[in-house]
């Protein structure tokens, strides 16, 4: 259609009628310029090219400086829109720590004591008569649920997803649990399947709360206690250490409870209530003084006091204040009633450093 109104319009110019005999002087609507005057204009005379064509390939080499090259995928992905490049140190991290901590439990269960050939042994669980009242089992998970936890909030970091983390912090503890439960197998303990166990359980309660977000209600604490007696100790042969004198804490975070049932609870979210567990005279106090004790305490809250501080993960002292004190009970932060199991009787307030028979 635009074709042919242009072609009528070109029609209408030149067949059009021209003027009357009687109009001669009347001006012309228009004149052709004479064929004489036509001409070429040459390159001298030609307009210049504008300096940057964008269908003009360049060399290298050859690139005009006012002709910047366009911006290409490469530019995108260096813009922070693509994949980038990390550091080298990102893959060695995520690589040499497992490994690094993998290799660290079997050295040290290796090197515990004299080896021997490889065994099994059947140690129990909570029991009166287990060598360490089950506070050992209590240690073994409380300590394989802050090695989850911290290794898949590591990979966090490192740039990988959620639930990545998540298997990958799973997999890395267990993996050092068995290799420190493997080496156990040539000292004095021998493999024993319940500890293997509690390592297992404990890596999965961590990747269980990291899965589910719900880091912020529940947490766990290895704890020590203050101050120490060598009355529990040495007093009949025992192997292993003197369980006395730590703690184990299973905690609701008041600071999460509130915070999810849109309560404010103003100072009361610095602080856990826990359960507990610990044991006395294990392994090589007298058995008669022996206790197993469960307890339930109120404690601060150490990793909620440090985010109203603005000390967060993400500069590296505030990652390392958060490792020590969201995973490590310390003497005198909490108080509670304490449950002989063995003898029967309560004791408290204290700080879990009672005894039913004091040392």
């Amino acid at each position: 259609m635009i074709r042919r109104l242009a072609i009528a319009t070109l029609a209408l110019l030149v067949l059009g009628p021209g003027p009357a005999a009687g109009d001669a002087s009347s001006p012309q609507p228009f004149t052709l310029t004479p064929p004489g005057d036509l001409a070429l204009l040459g390159p001298e005379e030609s307009r210049p090219p504008e300096p940057c064509d964008g269908f003009t390939l360049f060399l290298a080499d050859e690139r005009p400086a006012d002709c910047p090259r366009p911006a290409a995928a490469a530019d995108a992905t260096a813009a922070g829109t693509g994949t980038l490049r990390k550091p080298w140190y990102y893959s060695a991290l995520a690589w040499g720590t497992p490994i690094g901590l993998t290799a660290a439990g079997l050295i040290t269960s290796l090197t515990d004591s004299a080896l021997r050939p490889f065994r099994f042994f059947n140690e129990g669980w909570f029991g009166p008569n287990t060598y360490a009242g089950g506070a050992d089992k209590a240690a073994h998970f409380v300590n394989y649920t802050i090695l989850s936890k911290e290794m898949a909030l590591m990979y966090q970091k490192l740039g990988y997803s959620e639930s990545a983390s998540v298997w990958l912090g799973f997999g890395s503890s267990v993996l050092e649990g068995l290799a420190n439960e493997f080496g156990d197998g040539f000292n004095r303990y021998g493999f024993s399947w319940q500890d293997a166990t509690m390592d297992i359980t404990g890596s999965a309660a961590s990747a269980l709360i990291l899965a589910t977000s719900t880091r912020d209600l529940f947490g766990f604490r290895n704890g020590f206690l203050l101050p120490k007696s060598m009355a529990t100790c040495c007093q009949v042969p025992g192997k292993g250490r003197d369980y006395s004198y730590g703690i184990y804490t299973v905690d609701l975070k008041f600071a999460g409870v509130g915070r999810r049932l849109g309560l404010n609870i103003g100072p009361l979210r610095y602080l856990y209530f826990s359960v507990t567990y610990g044991s006395k005279f294990y392994p090589s106090g007298p058995p008669d003084l022996r206790e197993r004790q469960v307890g339930f305490e109120i404690g601060l809250n150490f990793e909620e006091i440090l985010n109203s501080l603005g000390v967060s993960r993400e500069r590296w002292w505030g990652y390392g204040l958060h490792i020590i004190l969201d995973n490590i009970r310390f003497p005198f932060t909490s108080v509670g009633g304490y449950y002989d199991m063995n003898h029967g009787k309560w004791h408290g307030p204290g700080n879990g450093n009672q005894y039913s028979t004091t040392p």
